[in-house]
C-alpha cells in the first residue's frame, strides 16, 4: 500500500494506522513523496547543468538527510548545528554549502579548514572576519540582494534592499574588489536567495535579470550561480508555483549563465511529504463558537501562530452522517494564538477521533519547541511498505 498524497486520494489508514502504532501527536514522512518531488526538480530543469542542494532549515530529520546523501544531493546550512549534522550523516566538506548572515570567527575557521564547497558571504564586514582566519584557499560566493520584491508573505521575504540578508551590487562591487587582492579567498560564483513559499515566476525572472546585467558590468568570470530555493507549494488554497512557467521563462536564463546551477530547496522538497497527526481531546461548544481542541498545536507546529498560515485539516475519521460545523482548531498551549484553522468548516468530530494537518513536512517538527514543556511529537517514516519511528 502506498501513501499517496496531493493530487491523488489520500491513504488515510496509513496514518490512521501511524497513530494506533505510536499514538499521538507524531510526525509523518513519505519518502515516495519526497523522490517524487526530486524528480519534478530533475524534469523542471531538464537540459541544465545545476547540483541539487537541500536546505537543512526545513527539515533536519537525521533519516531524510541520510536519503538525500545517498542520492547525491548537497547540503544548505545556515548555522553550525546545522553543519555539524550534515557532516554526521555523512556529507562531505565538499558537498556543504554554508549560509547565514551570523557566522562566527571559530565557525569560519572550522569551514576554512575543513575546505567546504562554499562560504556564502553575507557582508562586507564577513568578508573582514574571513580574512583575518582564511589561512588556506577557500571558495566563497557573495550574496547579493537585489531588491526584488517576492510576492510572498512579508515573514518570509528576503530580496528587498530592508532585509538583513545579502548586499546591494555596490557593495557586492567592492567585495569584489577586495577579493581580487587576497590570494586566499576564491569567489566563485554569486548567491541569490529573494524568499520563501514563491508561488510566482516574475520575481525570479527579474532576480536573474538583475544578475545577468551585474556579472556582465563587471566583467565576472565566475563558476557558480546559486539562485537559492524557494519554490512554492500548495497548501491548499490552489497556490503553487507554475513549473511549466518556470521551465518555459527561468530555464533559458540559467542556461544562459552558461555557469554550475546551484538550487537551494527545502520546502518544495519535504513540505508536501509531511503530515502532523492529532487526536481530538474536547470539543468545547461556547454560546459564540465551537472550539475543536487537539493533542497538537503551536509548539509542533507554530507556522499558523508565527505567519497566520494555513495547512489542510484532513479528518482521519468517519464523516457520514456528521453534521458541517465552522469551528476553531487550537492546540493545549496557553496561549490565545495556538490556533491552527480558525472558522474553518468540518464534519463535527468527537473526543477521541484523529485529524492530519496538511504539508507538514517542512518548518513543522525543525521549529518546533519546548514552552509549556509539552512534549514533542514523534517523527515516523512511510518507506512506501512499512511505517517507523525515525531515530
Amino acid at each position: 500500500m502506498h501513501l499517496r498524497l496531493r493530487g491523488e486520494k489520500v491513504e488515510k489508514e496509513v496514518l490512521k494506522q501511524a497513530a494506533e502504532k505510536f499514538g499521538t501527536p507524531i510526525y509523518v514522512y513519505s519518502l515516495p513523496k519526497i523522490l517524487s518531488q526530486i524528480e519534478l526538480v530533475k524534469s523542471t530543469l531538464e537540459g541544465v547543468n545545476y547540483s541539487l542542494a537541500f536546505a537543512m532549515k526545513a527539515n533536519f530529520n537525521q533519516d531524510l538527510l541520510k536519503l538525500f546523501h545517498s542520492l547525491g544531493l548537497m547540503i544548505d546550512c545556515v548555522s553550525i548545528g546545522e553543519y555539524l549534522r550534515a557532516r554526521k550523516v555523512g556529507f562531505s566538506p565538499s558537498k556543504i554549502i554554508v549560509n547565514g548572515n551570523c557566522k562566527k570567527r571559530e565557525e569560519l575557521k572550522l569551514y576554512v579548514d575543513e575546505g567546504i564547497f562554499s562560504i556564502n558571504l553575507d557582508s562586507y564586514e564577513e568578508l573582514i572576519r574571513l580574512e583575518a582566519l582564511a589561512n588556506k584557499p577557500v571558495n566563497v560566493c557573495i550574496r547579493v540582494n537585489p531588491d526584488v520584491d517576492a510576492k510572498t508573505d512579508p515573514h518570509i521575504a528576503t530580496g528587498l534592499k530592508e532585509h538583513q540578508f545579502g548586499v546591494d551590487y555596490d557593495t557586492a562591487a567592492r567585495m569584489i574588489e577586495r577579493i581580487s587582492k587576497n590570494g586566499n579567498i576564491k569567489l566563485i560564483g554569486l548567491h541569490c536567495h529573494i524568499g520563501s513559499q514563491i508561488v510566482e515566476v516574475e520575481p525570479y525572472e527579474e532576480a536573474l535579470n538583475s544578475l545577468k546585467d551585474f556579472v556582465r558590468q563587471m566583467n565576472l568570470n565566475i563558476q557558480v550561480l546559486n539562485i537559492g530555493g524557494g519554490w512554492g507549494i500548495d497548501y491548499g488554497d490552489g497556490k503553487s508555483l507554475n513549473l511549466k512557467d518556470y521551465k518555459k521563462r527561468i530555464v533559458p536564463l540559467l542556461k544562459d549563465f552558461n555557469v554550475k546551477i546551484v538550487l537551494e530547496l527545502g520546502r518544495f522538497i519535504v513540505g508536501p511529504a509531511g503530515y502532523l497527526v492529532a487526536r481530538v481531546e474536547y470539543v468545547k461548544k461556547t454560546n459564540s463558537k465551537i472550539f475543536v481542541i487537539v493533542d497538537t498545536g503551536m509548539t509542533h507546529l507554530i507556522r499558523p501562530a508565527l505567519y497566520g498560515a494555513k495547512h489542510r485539516i484532513i479528518p482521519l475519521y468517519d464523516t457520514l452522517d456528521r453534521e458541517e460545523t465552522v469551528a476553531d482548531v487550537v492546540g493545549p498551549a496557553c496561549e490565545s494564538s495556538d490556533v491552527i484553522r480558525k472558522t474553518i468548516t468540518l464534519p463535527l468530530p468527537r473526543e477521541g477521533d484523529l485529524i492530519a494537518i496538511g504539508e507538514t513536512g517542512a518548518y513543522g517538527y525543525a521549529m518546533a519547541s519546548d514552552y509549556n514543556l509539552i512534549p514533542k511529537p514523534l517523527e515516523i517514516i512511510w518507506d512506501g511498505k512499512m511505517l517507523f519511528r525515525s531515530s
